[in-house]
């Protein structure tokens, strides 16, 4: 963590205030110099610190700028505070950092050593705070937040691994696997390298540059035609040699083109060099000859990362800090983690985890037009409409329908698919997902359209069975004054949301999860809670990306 190149650092410190005694601080404090503590104690007179507070200090010695020292409490179970209030604690570096105008924040799984957090849970927590602050704030600056993990710690891997999509659902999410060799950060992401940012990116060729097939055709494609009429005039060049040319219409600046041979070090290295002689900061690579060429993806990651190490360990690199390596078949990103975890071990490298989602949107979907959100009105006739006006209708025959709403939120969508490759992955494939009424008032829609449902609102309507977001089976109970509040002209509003309910058990007053599933466990918990298990008329949920507003009904007496 000491080498991380981020832009803030978030450590751990508990309520005793005593610095540099946790192995983390410990860490960093050896890093950073005496200095972290002497600004770490200024800060603490000056402010008021007591549990879940955040100290803000300089990174002094080590690479990043800032440091949050978060003081934790010790963890008091599912029925305590301290799970709010390390929720609370990560949603105050998200907006610190925010606040500073910077871009990236690293968090360690915070209270899972000495404080006593169970690991899976906290995991899960950051996870959820992270999505939830994503879609619900305004980000001006923060682009990045990684998640630094022990190689050791089994368990929260295991959270993070939970991710992988299993079969059943049409969704995909990308582990983003990175390591730091020196001052070079190194990360292999699944992905698309037409869509990269980097100052150059690299494109195996042929000696004719026509490309029929695979990434070249993807690149040249995505590029345009003035890219193709630069490649032309290189056609005919012997193998084993390299063409630069501008980016055309992709992100980066250059293309360097490597016309194929079959040693993959050599032409990794050629590249690095090169893009260190003409003072590129950034390149991104593709599986080279794992395409057309055949060649072992086993073999071809220990190659590339060969050649990665040997350059980065040359202690004469100023200039190139990032190389990313893309992988367009995601079944590959296992063969190139292998590789890397074989060099693991030395002070040099550090493994972290990042989590990108890549998800689809519904095909029915409009084109969003660069817009955030999208409220589609559906026209009566269409399949879409008659569905959702079927099941109002079921328990609401005598109100009138104005219109039906379709909200295309992309960013809600796809944290809220991942929350659903998590709840199938734990449920083994269960059917955990339900479409539930929510009714609510006219100054509550633009909230709910943009950030989704809030638990933060419990209670303002009887909360009988825990503070969380209510949904209800039957349209005619959401459909009641107290939660569709009519305006002054009578109109009223209702979502039919898609909600993941999992597995559920009867719920109580008061509660701010769901119970645990065994009492002797108490990280395994319940999705949801209803009124009644044998035949539920009402469903709580406790986590706001567990729920969707797909649509929204307008209606009338």
């Amino acid at each position: 963590v000491v080498l991380l190149q981020t832009d803030v650092i978030v450590n751990s410190v508990g309520v005793d205030l005593n610095f540099g005694t946790g192995p983390l601080c410990k860490a960093l404090l050896a890093k950073a110099g005496p200095a972290l503590k002497v600004e770490f104690e200024k800060e603490k007179e000056r402010e008021f610190a007591d549990e879940g507070s955040v100290l803000c200090t300089s990174g002094c010695a080590l690479a990043c700028k800032s440091v949050l020292h978060a003081i934790v409490p010790l963890w008091d179970g599912l029925d305590g505070e301290t799970l709010e209030i390390l929720e609370d604690i990560i949603n105050f570096c998200l907006k610190k950092t925010e606040e500073l105008g910077l871009n990236s924040i690293a968090f360690p799984a915070i209270g899972t050593g000495g404080f006593g957090f169970p690991k899976t849970l906290v995991s899960e927590l950051m996870f959820d705070a992270v999505f939830k602050f994503s879609s619900s704030h305004t980000r001006k600056t923060v682009q990045e937040v990684h998640f630094f993990l022990s190689p050791e710690d089994l368990d929260n891997i295991q959270v993070v691994l939970r991710a992988k999509p299993p079969m059943p659902v049409s969704a995909e999410v990308l582990g983003v696997h990175e390591m730091q060799i020196g001052s070079v950060t190194l990360q292999v992401i699944s992905g698309d390298i037409t869509k990269e940012d980097t100052e150059v990116i690299v494109n195996i060729t042929n000696s004719t540059f026509d490309a029929t097939t695979g990434v070249f055709k993807a690149i040249m494609d995505a590029a345009g035609s003035q890219l193709e009429k630069e490649c032309a005039q290189y056609a005919g060049l012997s193998e084993n040699s390299m063409v630069i040319t501008q980016g055309g219409k992709l992100l980066c600046r250059k293309i360097m083109h490597l016309i194929n041979g079959n040693n993959v070090k050599s032409q990794v290295s050629l590249v690095l060099e090169e893009c260190e002689r003409r003072k590129y900061k950034s390149v991104a690579f593709p599986a080279i000859g794992t395409g057309q060429a055949g060649q072992s993806p086993a073999k071809v990651a220990d190659a590339m990362l060969d050649a990665i190490v040997e350059f980065a360990s040359k202690t004469s690199v100023q200039h190139l800090k990032k190389i990313k390596i893309i992988i367009f078949q995601s079944n590959m990103l296992r063969d190139f983690y292998e590789s890397m975890k074989k060099r693991e071990g030395t002070s040099l490298w550090v493994s972290t985890f990042k989590y990108k989602e890549s998800i689809e949107l519904p095909a029915q979907w409009e084109d969003m037009q660069e817009e955030r959100v999208k409220l589609v009105n559906l026209k009566p006739s269409c399949r879409e409409y008659l569905d959702v006006q079927n099941k109002f209708k079921k328990t609401c025959p005598s109100f009138v329908i104005e219109k039906i709403e379709r909200i295309q939120n992309p960013f809600l969508w796809q944290t809220y698919q991942i929350k659903k490759i998590s709840l199938c992955t734990k449920n083994k494939y269960q059917n955990n997902e339900k479409l539930l009424f929510h009714g609510t008032a006219a100054s509550s829609l633009s909230t709910i359209n943009y950030n989704g449902f809030n638990r933060g609102f419990a209670g303002k309507n009887a909360a009988v069975i825990g503070n969380g977001t209510y949904f209800a089976v039957d349209a005619s109970y959401s459909a009641q004054n107290t939660y569709s509040r009519p305006d002054m002209n009578g109109r009223r509003w209702m979502y039919l949301a898609r909600v993941l309910t999992g597995q559920y058990c009867t719920g109580s007053k008061g509660l701010i999860t769901p119970p645990p599933k065994d009492p002797a466990d108490p990280t395994d918990l319940y999705d949801s809670v209803v009124d009644d298990v044998n035949s539920p008329k009402m469903f709580v949920i406790f986590n706001d990306i567990q729920a969707y507003p797909e649509y929204l009904i307008t209606f009338r007496k």
